[in-house]
């Protein structure tokens, strides 16, 4: 995939990769990979549903307990002189969120609070902050806890058919993971302002940047978007064909703007 891939581009959703498992079997046949395969859709899946803000790359990381690989390329990512401070703020707070996760195997609250406070002290002015502060009192409230609850149990007790329930909603199929849930979810502030860090972030290659606009533009193209904008998709791709013309996305943002005239009255 592309190169900011293995430092954040999963981050961002922007591969279009589903999350998928590396385990390969040498025993068992189809019916033991589909039970792990289920298995690990449902632990991101509860993850998620106790921490919306967790990205992609984050559930992964959990879901098949990979959660280190996940926090050393947040840290290759922060670590890196061309990235911005929103960019290195959102790998930090991922890290804190990783950390915390009732489902992460390897839950470690105290390791969360320290990058939690890092984030304060080194992003006084992001717009993370009063998030940070609300994860925080989680996990000081979580420290008066006198047993310690696991992921199977949590897993055990949850409403296994409710999370493993497909959406049906038949959404664009060049959207992401992320992009679909702006849509399905209603946060469509929190996707807008990602893909505007990474397209904003001097790091960020012209490929990776040509890709944020154009997830941008689907959003706000989707017929289930409720705050849809003919206007607004309309000039993110043209910005894509005036800024990036030599890009696989010029080519499709073309398509999508006469798509976009030939459904206007």
């Amino acid at each position: 995939m592309l190169r900011l891939l293995a430092a954040l581009t999963c981050l961002y959703f922007l591969s279009g990769c589903a999350a998928t498992t590396p385990l390969v079997l040498a025993e068992g046949g189809n019916h033991q990979f589909l039970k792990h395969k289920q298995s690990v859709r449902l632990r991101a899946a509860a993850a998620l549903d106790e921490e919306p803000d967790l990205l992609t790359y984050s559930l992964n990381g959990i879901s098949q307990n990979k959660t280190e690989d996940a926090i050393n390329l947040y840290l290759k990512g922060y670590g890196k002189n061309d990235y911005s401070q929103d960019m290195k703020s959102i790998a930090i707070y991922q890290i804190g969120l990783i950390h915390m996760s009732r489902l992460n195997e390897k839950r470690d609250d105290q390791k969360a609070k320290l990058y939690f406070q890092r984030h304060l002290i080194e992003f006084p002015y992001s717009i993370l902050q009063e998030r940070i502060q609300t994860r925080l009192k989680l996990i000081e409230s979580r420290s008066k806890e006198t047993v310690k609850t696991t992921p199977e149990k949590i897993l055990a007790r949850a409403n296994q058919k409710r999370l493993l329930e497909k959406d049906i909603t038949p959404f664009d199929e060049d959207l992401t993971p992320m992009s679909e849930r702006a849509i399905r979810d209603n946060r469509l502030e929190d996707a807008h302002g990602v893909y505007a860090t990474v397209y904003e972030n001097p790091g960020s290659s012209d490929s990776i940047k040509a890709k944020a606009l154009y997830q941008l533009g689907l959003i706000y193209m989707s017929p289930y978007n409720e705050e849809k904008s003919l206007e607004k998709s309309t000039y993110f791709f043209r910005k894509i064909i005036e800024e990036f013309g030599r890009s696989p996305q010029a080519k499709k943002a073309q398509k999508r703007i006469s798509q976009l005239i030939n459904k206007q009255p």
